[in-house]
């Protein structure tokens, strides 16, 4: 038995090598690409591989750098002696020094990189950083903290994680403060775990616990029987998706909420007509268009409509402005149509993207209710 684990787990460090090896000639391919193509590469690159576009990015920006000022770190991968994500590790930790110095702490931490852990890695080329030049460690400090921001990660089941960015200290500070007001609330008897009763905290700050510091927009696409209680069909949230029922209808009861009615086809569930009162015409069908489209129409691209540019498939006048010509596009992908040698072909029920080296993705609206089933 020892014998048979001892060799399980030799093949499996000989495979992982072998990935590094092939991880190294994908990335230099990338590099390659990138240098040819441009701006567009990685739109181009996320859609032929399947990757998500945030995660082409830094793949991209790991390429780049392994093939321009990182050789050691590139060779290291390509020999098998460290994984991908050590080399993430060197490029992000030391990129912001001068050639010279990197080439210096490459040859510092070649013989170190393959065996250290994750953190020891980690904190060690940051003290070397640190150490060669502690001004440029205090301009990426500085970088850092004006890159703040905060974003959500739909994690589907109704629920989502905000996650904010900033200083050290500061964010430190504010979940130590969230900490203690939990606190304060559990003793007092409440029933929530203390993370629950955080992170409602949290999002009670912002929203209040009703909803009442905010407009809550809300696209009406419950069935009726919804609505009046029959039956418990979910909603959708623009930005998100599906939302259970009953959150939805909380939602849409909460003080100062907009509704708004929008029609679906009974047989495929898709957006119709999105109704309004008082609009003209183009707002009208800007409403219709993101209604039947929740998100970008770009190869993989899940940007929200509401967020999106609303862009002609066929450029005005040779195509119009109308609900078959007209799609959302986030600005990435609006770009690469415009500038980068993409085009659209539009369709009756959707429409297809071809990419600039000739790959074809073709976008079809997903429903936003739940089709009625055929009558017998």
């Amino acid at each position: 038995m020892f014998e048979h684990g001892h060799a399980l787990l030799s093949r499996g460090r000989d495979r992982l090598r072998r990935v590094a090896r092939e991880t190294a000639e994908l990335l230099v391919e990338i590099a390659e690409l990138v240098a040819s193509d441009g701006e567009f590469a990685p739109l181009e690159i996320a859609a032929a591989y399947d990757w998500t576009v945030p995660y082409t990015q830094r793949q991209v920006a790991l390429a780049v750098a392994l093939t321009t000022r990182f050789p050691a770190t590139l060779a290291a991968l390509r020999a098998g002696e460290i994984q991908e994500y050590k080399a993430h590790w060197i490029v992000e930790a030391v990129e912001v020094l001068s050639d010279a110095e990197i080439a210096r702490i490459e040859a510092e931490i070649a013989a170190q990189a393959g065996k250290l852990k994750g953190r020891q890695l980690n904190d060690r080329l940051r003290r070397m950083v640190a150490l060669a030049d502690p001004e440029a460690a205090a301009r990426r400090a500085a970088a850092k903290s004006e890159a703040r921001r905060t974003y959500i990660d739909n994690l589907g089941d109704g629920a989502s994680t905000l996650m904010v960015q900033n200083d050290t200290e500061r964010v430190h500070i504010a979940h130590l403060r969230m900490r203690e007001i939990a606190r304060q609330i559990k003793s007092a008897g409440d029933a929530r775990t203390l993370d629950q009763i955080t992170s409602d905290v949290a999002v009670d700050s912002m929203c209040g616990k009703g909803f009442e510091n905010v407009v809550v927009h809300v696209h009406l696409t419950l069935p009726a029987t919804t609505a009046l209680g029959v039956d418990s069909k979910p909603g959708y949230l623009a930005g998100y998706g599906w939302i259970p029922a009953q959150r939805a209808l909380t939602m849409a009861a909460s003080k100062d909420a907009v509704w708004q009615r929008i029609l679906t086809d009974p047989l495929t569930g898709q957006a119709v007509d999105a109704g309004r009162r008082k609009y003209r015409p183009p707002a009208a069908l800007r409403d219709h268009v993101r209604a039947t489209f929740p998100t970008c129409t770009g190869p993989g691209c899940v940007r929200p409509a509401y967020l999106c540019d609303l862009d002609h498939a066929k450029p005005f006048p040779l195509g119009g402005t109308d609900q078959f010509n007209v799609g959302p596009a986030c600005r990435s992908h609006h770009r690469a149509k415009t500038l980068g040698g993409w085009r659209i072909e539009p369709s009756e029920h959707g429409l297809t993207w071809v990419t600039k080296h000739g790959f074809r993705f073709t976008h079809e609206p997903e429903p936003i209710a739940d089709p009625e089933p055929a009558p017998f």
